[in-house]
């Protein structure tokens, strides 16, 4: 149970799946007015027809977040944009701090006031029938200077995250391709590379495949898996997180339902 608090948070971050409607983890935006919103995914809102917003309005009171991005404009087929997001942790790390049930960190730890600032590049274009993003990013984690290292909490999905505290800053690049495969159905892959110079604990590796039915740009569902690879402080490990219901003993389902209006 200690363990689903954080993952089910994290993985609200790990289903990005591409269409205008669906393109959360490209360079595109949604249309002016147009909302998009998941099981997992952020609540979207369209400001222009280059610019949207997005918050997680579940874990707002325990993450208060915000991304917007903003769609620039086309270079050699490339469609480019920026994506700026801010978030902090605090009250969530503070509440799994202590003694007791749902507890993952001793008391003798203290979270002080952390905020996640992390900019990107991205660049989509049409490849071989299908969609490829590819984008690069600056982690900041501010506010971190005097955090022990051993109140890290090392998860899969969770530690990449949170060790830009830990180390102040740290890089992150990654790919996605979606694609038609028949009728309404599509697939989805991705990878992402998180590197934090300087640190004993620096390289991460995320990789999730999705099969994706889209009943209409309003509505679709997805289900996959998705496999990471880290450097933790007990040493390197690999763990794949499958689809496995109903029973979440051995890793947590990918699995997202969509709409739009």
């Amino acid at each position: 149970m200690k363990q689903f608090i954080l993952t089910f948070i994290i993985l609200c971050n790990c289903i990005n799946a591409q269409s205008k409607s669906w393109s959360s983890g490209t360079a595109y935006s949604l249309n002016k007015g147009q909302w998009e919103t998941g099981l997992f995914q952020p609540l979207r809102y369209g400001l222009s027809d280059n610019k949207d917003i997005m918050i997680h309005p579940f874990f707002a009171v325990m993450i208060p977040n915000l991304m917007i991005k903003q769609t620039w404009k086309e270079l050699n087929g490339w469609t480019i944009a920026t994506r700026h997001s801010a978030y902090y942790p605090t009250p969530l790390l503070q509440s799994i701090t202590g003694a007791g049930k749902f507890k993952i960190v001793s008391s003798q730890f203290e979270f002080p006031n952390l905020v996640g600032i992390n900019n990107e590049i991205l660049g989509t274009r049409i490849l071989s029938g299908g969609l490829l993003t590819v984008k690069t990013g600056v982690l900041l984690g501010l506010g971190g200077s005097d955090l022990h290292s051993l109140s890290s909490i090392d998860l899969p999905l969770v530690y990449p995250r949170l060790s830009v505290y830990y180390n102040g800053w740290g890089l992150r690049f990654g790919a996605d391709y979606s694609r038609s495969l028949t009728g309404r159905w599509s697939g989805f892959i991705d990878g992402d590379l998180f590197l934090y110079p300087g640190s004993a604990h620096g390289l991460f590796f995320e990789s999730k495949a999705l099969l994706i039915w889209t009943k209409s740009n309003r509505f679709r569902i997805m289900l996959g898996y998705k496999i990471t690879y880290g450097e933790y402080p007990y040493g390197a490990h690999w763990q794949i997180v499958p689809p496995k219901l109903p029973t979440f003993s051995n890793g947590w389902p990918l699995i997202d339902i969509q709409v739009s209006w």
